[in-house]
């Protein structure tokens, strides 16, 4: 099983991302799969990964609203993989998570994204940032060039 994280997402459906081939390259090596049977994301990263396509360019809202509606459409349907709706039990275990790591600059969504690949028992995410590289691989992970940071 593997995580699908928002950066991932973001990446893979806007061009101007820095991170767009690197993605597509990692979706395209397993081509001819269904990703719903073996990606996993949550509903909070489907929700981020919305909004974050939504506003990311200002100057252009219109063609990002769009891009933003029909990326929703195959999350939905699980063209991207499952997703799993996350328990309030879950919220209280990443907001443990999130006030235990001050040293660190993980979003509340991330910290969720933490909690249920341990409970998955996953170890592999589809990340472009480094944050799930404190105990976690990330595919294909950061790019050298600072840029390519989501957010």
């Amino acid at each position: 099983m593997i995580f699908l994280d928002t950066g991932f997402i973001h990446a893979f459906v806007s061009r101007e991302d820095a991170n767009h081939h690197r993605v597509r390259e990692v979706v395209q090596a397993h081509r001819g799969r269904r990703l719903f049977d073996f990606v996993l994301t949550t509903n909070y990263v489907v929700g981020e990964a919305i909004t974050l396509i939504r506003t990311r360019d200002k100057a252009q809202l219109g063609r990002r609203h769009q891009l933003a509606v029909e990326t929703g459409r195959q999350l939905f349907a699980g063209v991207f993989g499952r997703i799993h709706r996350v328990t309030a039990e879950e919220e209280q275990d990443a907001f443990a998570y999130f006030e235990r790591y001050r040293d660190k600059v993980y979003s509340f969504v991330d910290c969720l994204s933490f909690v249920v690949m341990e409970k998955y028992g996953i170890q592999e995410a589809w990340a472009v940032d480094d944050d799930f590289s404190h105990r976690f691989t990330a595919i294909p992970g950061p790019a050298s060039d600072s840029r390519s940071r989501k957010g």
